[in-house]
């Protein structure tokens, strides 16, 4: 990913609405497991918005990250560790209460099933694992193309990565179910191009505030049905998991 697109990724991280929901479902959907303070492992950690989210509500968190750019930058937010490395070869055993990892399944230089490996290798057992993944291959976008995303996901296909005999699958649903008509409607006006990479823009963008507040708004309202709820459609899906000993 461009250089570009981190800087806008670490402006946009605390300011525009999709990370602030995004923060606000896992919040709702880990409600119990965040109880007590846990020691996190931010799987393509990115720019950091997450782990200053994760610390700021008391827990201790190192990110993982392949890309150096975004560890850099990922260092200007609190963390206690960063290190650089492969999501393919995650190098910890059993030191994990909780793995999170958003948007890294999709990228094309990652192998989904030794991500997934990894990341329940590196949880002590009875730690949790949360994914969230860019949903339906047929949303396939610019925005994709310009982040390098290759693939995107349905809730049977993230499932199948979990499908273990010690991994038991608490919850899986998708997320953004009142924008998805939106979301739609933009892929079928805005389909991948055949330009170089280098002169498109990803999607990452703080938008006027009344627009940016409007739609926070209505995934606030999603967020307070997700804690009850599975939501049946969406443009991304997520998935809870519990390593048993």
């Amino acid at each position: 990913m461009h250089k570009r697109e981190y800087e806008a990724l670490f402006e946009a991280e605390e300011k525009v609405w999709w990370f602030r929901a995004m923060y606000l479902f896992l919040e709702k959907v880990l409600r119990a497991q965040l109880e007590e303070q846990k020691f996190a492992l931010d799987v393509g950690c990115g720019t950091g918005g997450l782990i200053k989210e994760l610390v700021g509500r008391g827990h201790s968190v190192v990110g993982l990250d392949y890309s150096l750019i975004g560890l850099d930058m990922a260092k200007r937010r609190p963390n206690q560790g960063l290190l650089q490395a492969d999501g393919n070869k995650i190098p910890f055993r059993k030191n994990f209460d909780l793995v999170v990892c958003v948007d890294v399944l999709e990228l094309g230089g990652i192998d989904p099933q030794s991500l997934v490996d990894g990341a329940l290798r590196a949880l002590k057992p009875g730690g949790y694992a949360l994914f969230v993944a860019a949903a339906h291959q047929w949303l396939l976008s610019e925005h994709d193309r310009v982040v390098n995303s290759t693939r995107r996901y349905n809730l049977k296909r993230l499932r199948q990565l979990f499908s273990k005999p010690n991994v038991k699958i608490l919850r899986s649903t998708y997320l953004f179910i009142f924008l998805f008509p939106l979301v739609a409607l933009r892929r079928l006006l805005n389909p991948p191009q055949d330009t170089p990479v280098e002169q498109s823009k990803s999607d990452v963008a703080i938008s006027p505030g009344i627009v940016n507040g409007v739609l926070y708004a209505i995934c606030w309202i999603e967020a307070q049905l997700l804690s009850v709820f599975n939501m049946p459609i969406g443009s991304s899906a997520l998935i809870l998991v519990q390593k048993l000993g």
